[in-house]
């Protein structure tokens, strides 16, 4: 029923983690995708040693550095599963995170993209620091833009979308550029599709030094293309006034940015 998916660069010393929690869940009716986004040290021998376990299916595949977008459109095309899930590789779920999705898709409505779960903060040395912010109500349908511009439920969530809708919605890949912000594929899909949104944490995810969002000035500058999309994308929502300003004063660093990279 679900693809775990998960892009990983050298990411050695984490993946066991991840790996033991999926090894650990209650349902096993699930595949592990792994696209290994040109890794220099031994993540290859590591996911080769789980296969050989064979504690549930799992799916490699190396390629050249690339970037994570260019990846998560690699593991779209490699799975075989109803709904996709993107489980970054220095996370790790919850045992009853399978079965948790799976007794939600049972009443979700054919024409929704997906489900929606909340992501829980943990230190170093595990112990949970926060549980992001609690939706509110056991279950919401809506959409990203109005779940944090209107309901005000921000931070990090897991989401859990149709593999087929996944396919609709490719990431944008940009020469020269390896990140693109998800941010714009999951509102363009709740543009379409509404979203159900369980207030359940089964997710646990740590901020790590060398990660995407403690890098994030480092990376739009990279990335400039892909974000001013982004930006430009956003300045067309219907959203506060405060955030299109600060989109506007993003798109304008983009601008720049994309300027002095020619």
């Amino acid at each position: 029923m679900i693809t775990v998916f998960t892009p990983t660069y050298n990411r050695e010393n984490t993946l066991e983690r991840l790996y033991k929690s999926l090894k650990n869940q209650t349902s096993k009716n699930f595949q592990w995708v792994v696209v290994d986004d040109g890794s220099t040290d031994k993540t290859e021998d590591l996911i080769k040693k789980f296969i050989a376990e064979d504690e549930f299916k799992i799916i490699y595949k190396k390629v050249e550095n690339g970037g994570k977008m260019r990846a998560i459109n690699i593991g779209v095309s490699l799975s075989t599963e109803e709904y996709f899930f993107i489980v970054d590789s220095d996370d790790f779920l919850s045992e009853k995170a399978i079965e948790n999705i799976e007794e939600e898709a049972i009443t979700l409505p054919n024409d929704f993209a997906g489900l929606v779960f909340r992501k829980v903060e943990i230190s170093d040395d595990g112990v949970i620091k926060r549980a992001n912010q609690n939706f509110g109500e056991d279950q919401i349908d809506s959409n990203p833009i109005d779940i944090f511009y209107n309901k005000k439920i921000l931070g990090d969530k897991a989401e859990i979308i149709k593999t087929s809708i996944m396919r609709e919605f490719p990431f944008i890949e940009i020469e020269g550029e390896k990140f693109f912000p998800e941010g714009y594929i999951w509102n363009q899909i709740g543009e379409r599709y509404n979203l159900r949104y369980i207030d359940k944490g089964i997710y646990y995810f740590q901020y790590l030094s060398e990660g995407y969002t403690r890098q994030f000035k480092d990376i739009i500058k990279k990335n400039p293309k892909g974000f001013k999309i982004y930006y430009s994308y956003m300045l067309r929502k219907n959203i506060p006034i405060k955030n299109k300003i600060k989109f506007f004063i993003r798109y304008l660093q983009t601008v720049y940015y994309d300027w002095i990279k020619k």
